[in-house]
């Protein structure tokens, strides 16, 4: 069980990303390229790499602040977010925009594809985020991802190393940022794939097959601490030398849009509490284990009391 906690005993989160609403597209296979396929059914509901994680970590009971740019059709958007009693004092509407959009398909297996526009989500500037100087100071832990401009979230990685303030890097999609960004990050969470590319980015040698082998090159390269997040096998976490593998629960997936995302906000959640990275991973695949066994990215996020997979 999660258990109950008291808000103002929890480390303080500050979420800066992406927030949009998500069409979720039912299908019994992925479409080949430049084929009709009939869709079995649809829905729309929140998402966005940003909110999602935000989402993730205000449920399990973590005192987050969300700053994200929306259009003026955003009452869906946020709706879990005040639900889950997120602080949106931070998150403001961009005259003339419009929320991002993402499109996901879902096939009979919970696999998905996603296609993202970002309305809002692209005019984060640099000066933007200097503006949440006094909330990266108050918090213990600034977490961001990458669909939000590169200029945005480096200067975001600056705003946390000269307040002294733990910086999490989701870069997820991976984007062109700054070297000193990926060094900031503590810990740069990727997948499999997504490792690689920042691997190659940051040392400029293609990255190996294995996967521990990735993280531990990453750390090498200068990155403070490393988590790969590599789905129904769990995460790789490298903090110091050792690389510590993590497993996850098995569990029968139906949707596997936003897991990742559950994933990232319970690690938040973790390390904002003073837990070491293995120890918030732990919590993390069981948090993101549940969330693939419902449907969509919010919607599939437990809450405080909910029992997570063993």
């Amino acid at each position: 069980m999660i258990a109950d906690q008291d808000r103002t005993a929890e480390g303080r989160l500050l979420v800066v990303g992406s927030v949009n609403v998500d069409l979720v597209l039912a299908v019994p296979r992925h479409p080949e390229p430049g084929e009709t396929l009939a869709g079995t059914g649809s829905r729309r509901s929140p998402g966005g790499k940003g909110a999602n994680q935000a989402c993730a970590a205000a449920r399990l009971g973590g005192d987050v602040r969300f700053a994200g740019r929306t259009g003026a059709d955003a009452d869906l958007a946020l709706d879990l977010l005040r639900r889950a009693g997120t602080d949106l004092s931070a998150t403001t509407q961009v005259p003339g925009s419009e929320t991002g959009l993402a499109v996901v398909t879902v096939d009979d297996v919970g696999e998905n594809n996603i296609v993202i526009i970002p309305g809002a989500n692209g005019s984060w500037t640099a000066q933007d985020v200097h503006g949440l100087r006094s909330a990266v100071e108050d918090s213990d832990l600034v977490v961001s991802q990458g669909e939000i401009p590169a200029a945005a979230v480096d200067q975001l990685a600056q705003l946390s190393t000269e307040a002294g303030t733990r910086f999490l890097l989701n870069l997820a999609p991976v984007i062109d940022v700054d070297e000193t960004t990926l060094a900031a990050a503590d810990p740069l969470v990727v997948n499999e794939s997504e490792g690689r590319l920042a691997l190659t980015a940051l040392a400029g040698t293609t990255a190996p097959e294995d996967d521990a082998a990735t993280v531990r090159l990453l750390r090498e390269a200068g990155v403070r601490s490393v988590v790969m997040t590599r789905g129904a096998r769990g995460a790789l976490v490298v903090a110091d030398e050792e690389v510590t593998e993590i497993g996850s629960p098995a569990v029968r997936a139906v949707d596997t849009t936003g897991a990742g995302d559950a994933f990232v906000g319970a690690l938040a959640v973790g390390l904002a509490r003073g837990e070491s990275a293995a120890q918030a991973c732990r919590r993390a695949v069981r948090v993101g284990a549940y969330a693939v066994t419902r449907h969509g990215a919010q919607p599939s996020y437990p809450q405080q009391g909910d029992e997570l997979p063993a």
